[in-house]
């Protein structure tokens, strides 16, 4: 493990870098920090960021790693007595808020998993004020991010053990617990967007989508609640 003050984005870091299998690179401030899509995650100081490499050939498929990852958080998280959610693909939501993200990117052999958890934030920039929270706005009180980290990583070797002996099926149920908005009305926002009742996950983790042309299998997009009318 590396615990760097600032760096750049811990992904970017471990991506470019020849580093062996199971390191973890944590850091108190990125300045660039990535999130989804090549959005900025921000990353002040009071947070968790860090990135982790795992070796491609270890696992059958890489397909559903953010899912197994987001698992991993959202268990960890609750242990320290909170109730988290998974919105899919791979944010954890607490209180309606998103509290942590993970981003998955493969480079060659190489997967490298990047995790951001808001812990002992006060506020965020204006982007994201009303849509983020930490867990210290919720717990009331300072966390030490040592522990936080400990617990995740407790959980994410677990799971992701499991997950190269067994694939995906043993978390499909795990991770349908959690899933936010499920039964309810949602838009899926993608180049074609879709409307439709969520009904959960598939065995390989897509997101299967009432609609009312039937049931349709949703690939990619952002999950977003319908506005009443």
């Amino acid at each position: 493990m590396v615990w760097l003050k600032e760096t750049d984005s811990t992904q970017d870091l471990l991506k470019r870098g020849d580093f062996p299998h199971g390191t973890v690179v944590v850091a108190d401030v990125q300045k660039r920090g990535k999130g989804r899509k090549g959005r900025r995650w921000e990353s002040q100081e009071g947070g968790l960021y860090f990135s982790f490499v795992l070796s491609a050939k270890n696992f059958k498929e890489i397909m559903q790693i953010p899912l197994v990852a987001g698992l991993s958080v959202s268990e960890a998280l609750d242990s320290f007595r909170l109730s988290t959610s998974l919105k899919w693909p791979n944010d954890v939501y607490l209180k309606g808020r998103k509290v942590s993200g993970v981003l998955v990117e493969r480079t060659g052999d190489k997967v490298v998993v990047g995790i951001g958890v808001n812990v002992n934030q006060t506020e965020f920039p204006e982007g994201i004020k009303d849509t983020a929270v930490s867990l210290k706005q919720v717990l009331r009180r300072d966390l030490n991010r040592v522990d936080v980290l400990t617990a995740i990583l407790g959980r994410l070797q677990d799971n992701l053990s499991l997950f190269s002996e067994e694939g995906f099926p043993p978390f499909r149920e795990r991770i349908e617990k959690r899933l936010l908005f499920k039964g309810e009305e949602v838009v899926i926002l993608s180049e074609k967007p879709e409307a439709g009742i969520l009904l959960g996950i598939d065995e390989e983790g897509f997101l299967l989508l009432q609609t009312a042309e039937g049931v349709k299998r949703i690939t990619a997009g952002e999950v977003s609640l319908r506005p009443s009318l």
